[in-house]
C-alpha cells in the first residue's frame, strides 16, 4: 500500500510516517513538503492508494493541488490533515472532492480510525473532538456469523487500534506466535489479503 503525505512541516509528517506504519509491513509512505514535489512523484509515475495533505501549503495550498489532481484523473482518495477545525472548513474539503479529514489536534488512534474508514470507502469527516458529521450507520453483523471467535474478536479490535503483533500479545498476555494464528484466521474469515484488508472488511460488515 503506497501512502503519500503532502505537508510543509518535517516533524509533523514524520510523526504521520510513524503512525501510517502502524498499518503493517506491507505500507509504504512517501513524503513531499510542496505541490510541486508532490506532484513530481506523481508524474513520474507513482501511484498512490491514498494521499493525505495539509491546506496550509508554500505555492499552490491543499485546493489547488486538489483541483490539479481531479484535471490529470488521479483517484487515489485524499484525506486533509489541517491545523483548522471550523466547520465551513471542513465543508469546503467536502466540496472539493477529499474523502475525509483530520484535526491536526487528532490523537493516533483518531487518525487511524477516519483512515480505515476512508479506506473502506466511507467518508469520515471529523470536524472537532466536540463535533462530528454523522453518515448513516452500517448494519451490524455478529462476529460469529462469519466464524470469528470472542479471542479473535479482541484482536481485531486491537488490529483496528494499529497495534503491532508484539504489541497485541502483551495486551492480552499470550504469545506472539498465537497472535500470528489468530491473525491469519481472521484474514481467512473475512476472505481478504492482509491486516488493512481484514479491518476495512470488518468496518464494512459492521463487526467493528
Amino acid at each position: 500500500m503506497n501512502i503519500l503525505i503532502l505537508d510543509d512541516h518535517p516533524l509533523f509528517a514524520e510523526a504521520m510516517r510513524q503512525v501510517l506504519l502502524r498499518l503493517g509491513n506491507h505500507v509504504f509512505v512517501q513524503m513531499a513538503d510542496s505541490v510541486g514535489r508532490a506532484l513530481a512523484f506523481i508524474d513520474s509515475g507513482k501511484c498512490y492508494d491514498l494521499i493525505l495533505l495539509d491546506l496550509k501549503l508554500p505555492g499552490l495550498d491543499g485546493f489547488a493541488f486538489m483541483r490539479v489532481l481531479h484535471e490529470r484523473l488521479v483517484t487515489a482518495p485524499l484525506i486533509v490533515v489541517s491545523a483548522s477545525e471550523d466547520r465551513a472548513k471542513v465543508q469546503q474539503v467536502m466540496a472539493a472532492g477529499a474523502m475525509g479529514y483530520i484535526p491536526k489536534s487528532s490523537d493516533a488512534k483518531t487518525m487511524l480510525n477516519v483512515i480505515h474508514q476512508v479506506m473502506a470507502g466511507n467518508p469520515c469527516f471529523p470536524a472537532t473532538s466536540a463535533e462530528v458529521i454523522h453518515f448513516p450507520a452500517r448494519a451490524t453483523t455478529a462476529p460469529a456469523s462469519v466464524g470469528i471467535s470472542h479471542r479473535q474478536f479482541d484482536i481485531l479490535q486491537l488490529m483496528e487500534k494499529g497495534l503491532s503483533n508484539k504489541a497485541m500479545a502483551d495486551t492480552l498476555d499470550i504469545a506472539e506466535s498465537t497472535v500470528k494464528i489468530h491473525v491469519s484466521k481472521l484474514i481467512a474469515a473475512l476472505a481478504v489479503h492482509n491486516r488493512l484488508a481484514c479491518v476495512m472488511e470488518a468496518q464494512r460488515l459492521g463487526i467493528l
